[in-house]
């Protein structure tokens, strides 16, 4: 009878192989989208006899329409301004009577004013439409806020599925829960389609040992960055995107090449603190936009809530990332080549948007 060979087993461990290739699926979706597919924002004025409408949008969005070097930007704003945007007031629609648009190293705005004629000054329905995020970028927003005799009447966050709004003339009231409960999603989205925000914080989780080391550094990141977006809303102090950009990828570049080096615990806190600024005016490159109300307390709760918007996606993404990665970081081989290589690939993604930043 003869000696059956006995069989070789190899040992699968799941965990890690998973982990390593969702990190690296992550970071080839983030080479191609490092930032947050845009924001704008749709300031409608109504007062007796005309409707105004400003369209404000960041630079990044204003080079999507103004492609070419020969095309007038003024025009081509305008155009657009004027082709997505419909003010209907009652069963009629309005027709502009007169547009203008300014551009500077932030964005650009474009004003239209709608008349509204005499048989339709009763009229209670106002009808907005703006398919302004359907010609830019996938995923772009626009923040809709209607005001009444300089009071917010109404609010809306647009995308490229819900472009419209009816709004009741007669109601004069602002509804500021909902005016809240926009900015609270502004935030949360806008952390949770910044991959390179998201990335930075990769790197934080890989490095921590400990959740008491993780909470320091997460409250670090959070104090620095609020700091930056007050700096920003209520002192005027302004970095432009051809700083801040690169000095964000910069950070990502950092955060990968210590977690391989090591680094001291105070040190790092502090770093993360710096490099939390510099991601303040990152997120508020996205409130600067929108025209943040008319008054300091509209201002301050547009602030909070943004900023309690960008705190609940980061502790999503943790609740999310820890309880797996923790599971797993105690065996050797994501101690010895996992972790290791996951921070190599986070700083080469870095190193990537930030030679690009540079161009």
């Amino acid at each position: 009878m003869r000696n059956a060979k006995p069989r070789m087993r190899t040992r699968f461990k799941p965990g890690p192989l998973i982990c390593f290739i969702i990190v690296s699926l992550f970071l080839a979706g983030s080479a191609v989208r490092a930032h947050d597919p845009g924001l704008s924002a749709l300031d409608v004025h109504v007062s007796r006899g005309a409707i105004t409408v400003a369209l404000s949008m960041a630079s990044a969005d204003v080079a999507l329409v103004t492609t070419s070097r020969d095309m007038d930007s003024r025009g081509a704003l305008i155009s657009l301004a004027r082709n997505a945007i419909h003010v209907s007031l009652g069963d009629e629609p309005l027709s502009s009577v007169d547009a203008d648009a300014s551009i500077d190293a932030t964005g650009a705005r474009v004003h239209l004013t709608f008349a509204v004629a005499a048989s339709n000054d009763r009229a209670r329905q106002l009808i907005i439409t703006s398919d302004v995020p359907q010609r830019l970028a996938r995923g772009h927003r626009e923040l809709l806020i209607v005001y009444a005799d300089d009071t917010v009447a109404a609010q809306k966050l647009l995308d490229g599925e819900s472009d419209s709004i009816v709004f009741d003339l007669h109601r004069t009231t602002g509804d500021t829960p909902g005016i809240a409960w926009s900015f609270l999603k502004l935030g949360n989205r806008h952390i949770l389609s910044g991959y390179d925000h998201l990335l930075f914080l990769a790197g934080l989780f890989l490095a921590a040992v400990n959740i008491r080391q993780l909470i320091t550094l997460l409250t670090a990141f959070t104090v620095a960055h609020s700091i930056s977006l007050a700096l920003v809303v209520f002192g005027g102090v302004y970095l432009p995107g051809s700083i801040v950009e690169p000095l964000i990828a910069a950070s990502i570049v950092w955060v990968g090449i210590e977690n391989l080096a090591g680094a001291k615990r105070r040190r790092r806190c502090l770093i993360v603190f710096a490099f939390g600024l510099i991601h303040g005016f990152g997120f508020a490159g996205a409130l600067t936009d929108l025209g943040l109300g008319s008054s300091p307390i509209e201002i301050a709760k547009a602030l909070f809530f943004f900023n309690a918007g960008v705190e609940s996606g980061q502790l999503l993404v943790a609740a999310v990332v820890l309880p797996v990665l923790w599971t797993i970081r105690s065996g050797a081989l994501w101690q010895t080549k996992l972790q290791p290589l996951c921070s190599a690939l986070i700083a080469v993604a870095g190193g990537y948007w930030l030679f690009t930043r540079l161009l």
